[in-house]
């Protein structure tokens, strides 16, 4: 005999649900392709900054690099999960369902732990990144230079002409913000350094005493390079949409689990795949 009625159910449900998956494997790969695009300011010049910072014993600079190249990954993943569902269902093969339930099933609970951590660690997340850049430029900073000795320096100013930012805490007109604090730059009257200047460019490395000295209003750039580095990857214009395709998601794992589940139960007549 063939499929009972829970296993036909199942296999239709199999057959829409990872037709679906397919498509948001493929749909990973714009979000790839446009993070990828949005890191370009990552230059070999920054990196090493980047690198300084560590998030879970990984370089800054690696998760910032790599992130586009992530999203375009698990759309692969997703993808070829999708394809052995539905050879699974389609086939109605037990060996295949029971792989495609158990992969479905850790990718279910993996997904919960990550919304529990991210939840849970994400100002503790926050407040050591910018600790680490805060504590980078402290001891790196050293010359208000573009080419210099000190790759690192270089690429602190490098960071602030790129981003448009000054220090990584926002700078207040006529202060030095986190620029007093950093001993190891010979500063003499300036208070801020030449990158952190309005329309200073890298052919054109010159801003007036106002900016670097006075630091007047409009002279100068008014974000703090921790908010700008953020604003980069910015989705809070999207975390409505983000939190209904994430239950979304959940919801639809669940059915898929259930559902092999169900064809993996169901009778099959002889010539089906067991």
């Amino acid at each position: 005999m063939g499929l009972d009625c829970g296993g036909k159910m199942g296999q239709f449900i199999l057959v829409i649900i990872n037709t679906v998956f397919l498509l948001m494997g493929l749909g990973l790969f714009i979000p790839g392709i446009v993070l990828q695009t949005n890191i370009d300011f990552v230059s070999d010049e920054i990196k090493p900054v980047l690198d300084q910072v560590s998030v879970t014993g990984i370089a800054l600079g690696d998760v910032v690099k790599n992130l586009g190249i992530g999203f375009i990954i698990v759309g692969v993943f997703v993808f070829l999960v999708a394809v052995l569902g539905l050879m699974g269902a389609c086939c109605k093969s037990k060996c295949l369902l029971t792989i495609y339930a158990i992969i479905v099933l850790l990718i279910l609970l993996s997904q919960i732990v990550v919304v529990i951590l991210w939840f849970t660690m994400q100002n503790q997340l926050d407040s050591v990144v910018r600790d680490e850049l805060s504590t980078s430029l402290k001891n790196n900073f050293r010359e208000d230079s573009l080419n210099g000795t000190n790759q690192l320096s270089n690429g602190w100013n490098y960071i602030f002409l790129t981003l448009k930012c000054c220090g990584v805490n926002a700078v207040t007109a006529g202060n030095a913000g986190d620029f007093a604090n950093t001993p190891n730059w010979t500063k003499g009257s300036k208070k801020i350094p030449t990158s952190c200047c309005v329309g200073v460019t890298a052919s054109n490395y010159t801003a007036p005493p106002t900016c670097t000295d006075n630091v007047a209003a409009g002279t100068y750039y008014t974000s703090g390079c921790y908010d700008a580095l953020i604003n980069k990857f910015d989705t809070s214009k999207y975390s409505s949409v983000f939190l209904g395709v994430g239950v979304t998601i959940i919801i639809i794992e669940i059915l898929a689990f259930v559902s092999s589940i169900l064809m993996c139960r169901g009778n099959y007549g002889e010539g089906n795949l067991a």
